[in-house]
């Protein structure tokens, strides 16, 4: 059940931290975009951001996913991440509860 349970939060976290990578990498690529009509990569090409003129003057966006495996490779990275840094604190707090009882005892 500790198991299950740290899966689904890792895969909460994870989720979470992907889409704060993917949006921060998303706003860097858009601010990077100076030329009209230049289609510009971002998160190791998994992104794409390219502005357009229109006849009457105004500025068409074409953005997107043109690569899903960088994203999905920061996912599963951080899930992997969050689940042994999650067993390594659980075994950190067992030995010092074990060195605590063994102090008293």
């Amino acid at each position: 059940m500790k198991w299950l349970l740290r899966f689904i939060v890792g895969l909460t976290v994870s989720f979470v931290v992907t889409m704060i990578v993917v949006v921060a990498s998303f706003i860097t690529t858009m601010f990077s975009a100076s030329e009209i009509g230049v289609r510009k990569f971002g998160l190791f090409g998994a992104l794409f951001f390219e502005p357009h003129a229109q006849p009457d003057g105004a500025t068409a966006l074409e953005i997107g996913v043109s690569n899903g495996a960088p994203i999905a490779f920061v996912f599963a990275a951080s899930l992997v991440f969050y689940v042994v840094v999650a067993s390594v604190l659980d075994r950190l707090k067992l030995h010092k509860k074990r060195l605590l009882q063994a102090d008293q005892g």
